[in-house]
């Protein structure tokens, strides 16, 4: 797979995670034998399953989720991603009420590639700003 490609993979996957209706998409992008890891959440999603239960999860809490793409690299068989995530708490996260208040903060993603799919994706954001911007940790 060229190395454009590879880079319309990860534009695809930003677009999907940006889109409630695309869980179809997501799923598409990634091998049947997929992990996909939120490092801050501490979640690890094995398979597409998994990884289909943990988008609609994310969409549950914020609706209007968004991921907006900053930067990023292909190298052989791997690639990352740096961008925007935004959105706004209007569901519950276990323990966490809805605040209704906006998120943006930024993150980045690592990811591992199999032929022309996605067959490991890591992601690492800023729990701790999200956090105070919802009101949940003092801006101190």
């Amino acid at each position: 797979m060229a190395t454009s490609d590879l880079e319309k993979l990860i534009e695809n996957w930003a677009s999907a995670w940006s889109s409630s209706d695309s869980v179809e998409k997501l799923v598409s992008l990634f091998t049947d034998d997929c992990v996909y890891e939120d490092v801050p959440l501490l979640a690890i999603n094995h398979g597409k399953a998994e990884l289909e239960g943990f988008y609609k999860a994310i969409f549950g809490v914020f609706p209007d989720f968004k991921i907006e793409l900053t930067s990023q690299s292909v190298a052989g068989n791997r690639a990352d991603a740096e961008w925007i995530l935004s959105g706004t708490h209007k569901g519950d996260f276990p323990g966490l009420p809805a605040t209704n208040k906006p998120i943006s903060v930024r993150g980045a993603s690592v990811f591992e590639l199999r032929g022309n799919k996605l067959s490991r994706c890591s992601d690492y954001w800023d729990m701790a700003t999200a956090l105070k911007q919802i009101g949940v940790l003092p801006n101190s």
